[in-house]
């Protein structure tokens, strides 16, 4: 009996160090994976971190670039051969907002250059319009001339409500007791407070001017060809998205984006002239500066984002009166 008891003993024993053994093993595993876990965001914080500088620096340097490719080439005009004698002596690199991509660091941060002035404008809404039918598009007529009232209401003084508009009382009604800012749009995301905006803002909305700075957009000014959506061009072109010119025009603008190919040696007399028509191919007086960085894998990326004049003879290029800091429209991270 003695001899089974000390058996039953052991037993037990053996089984414990066993289950200790094996909890001990799944908490060191465990461990290892908080801190592998641990190691890698490490690792992503501060390359992100590094990278965003990095991203930055690319943007501001290839903005002064462009500054001075305004100054020394007065030829502004985007998406044509660069013939300019002055440009190909000095294999100076255009550097125009066109959105063609630049790159910095042996391609590990790639800078893109565009047109601010392009996108929806919340104090020209009537754009929206452009190359609408008014019989196809009837409801959707409706649905922007509801928005433009509503806008006007958040934008003016008073309390009187438009034909189609939104007041003071609509926004309590909906919980919203600040609204509306009864004075112009400071942030172009005010207008995601309007009604109705779904379904009628499916494009990007362009960039306001920082409190103070009135700029001059034209009051009929076109979208650059180089940022329009895949929709303007087929809404102003009055051409479907699945059409063979509809990918002549695209496959035209890729070649001149990847390879600096000029449009006329991509399309024909007519489409040419038809783009050229209802698009803007003169560089615009406002700069999206985007720059991307890339760690060695390309598993990582940080992303810089500004918009700021490139009009040195504006009267708001600088941000003070001594003319020390470039004003600055729009800046992020992501």
């Amino acid at each position: 009996m003695n001899r089974n008891a000390s058996n039953n003993q052991r037993g037990m024993a053996l089984l414990m160090v066993l289950g200790v053994l094996s909890t001990t093993l799944v908490l060191i595993a465990h461990l290892m994976m908080i801190a592998e876990i641990v190691s890698k965001e490490a690792y992503e914080i501060s390359t992100k971190g590094l990278m965003r500088y990095q991203a930055e620096s690319a943007a501001d340097t290839a903005f002064w670039m462009h500054l001075t490719d305004r100054r020394l080439f007065s030829d502004r005009t985007l998406g044509q051969t660069a013939d300019d004698d002055y440009r190909v002596s000095e294999d100076f690199e255009p550097w125009m907002l066109d959105g063609r991509p630049h790159e910095f660091d042996e391609g590990r941060c790639v800078v893109y250059l565009n047109s601010g002035e392009s996108g929806i404008r919340v104090d020209n809404l009537e754009t929206l319009k452009d190359g609408l039918n008014s019989v196809d598009d009837a409801d959707l007529i409706t649905d922007i001339d509801m928005l433009i009232d509503a806008y006007k209401d958040y934008t003016d003084t008073d309390d009187l409500t438009n034909l189609n508009g939104y007041e003071k009382a609509d926004y309590e009604a909906d919980g919203f007791y600040t609204l509306p800012r009864d004075g112009a749009m400071e942030f172009k995301a005010e207008l995601y407070w309007l009604p109705g905006w779904q379904d009628v803002v499916t494009e990007e909305i362009a960039t306001l001017p920082p409190m103070k700075i009135s700029y001059n957009y034209g009051r009929n000014k076109k979208t650059s060809v180089f940022s329009a959506t895949d929709r303007q061009i087929c809404s102003l072109l009055g051409i479907d998205e699945n059409s063979g010119e509809f990918q002549t025009i695209k496959e035209a603008i890729k070649r001149w984006l990847e390879e600096g190919i000029p449009l006329d040696e991509s399309l024909d007399g007519d489409l040419l002239i038809s783009l050229q028509n209802e698009f803007n191919f003169t560089e615009a007086g406002v700069a999206v500066v985007e720059a991307n960085a890339y760690d060695g894998q390309k598993e990582i990326m940080s992303g810089y984002r500004i918009v700021r004049e490139a009009k040195i003879s504006s009267k708001t290029f600088f941000a003070d009166s001594r003319k020390q800091c470039l004003s600055i429209w729009e800046r992020k991270w992501r």
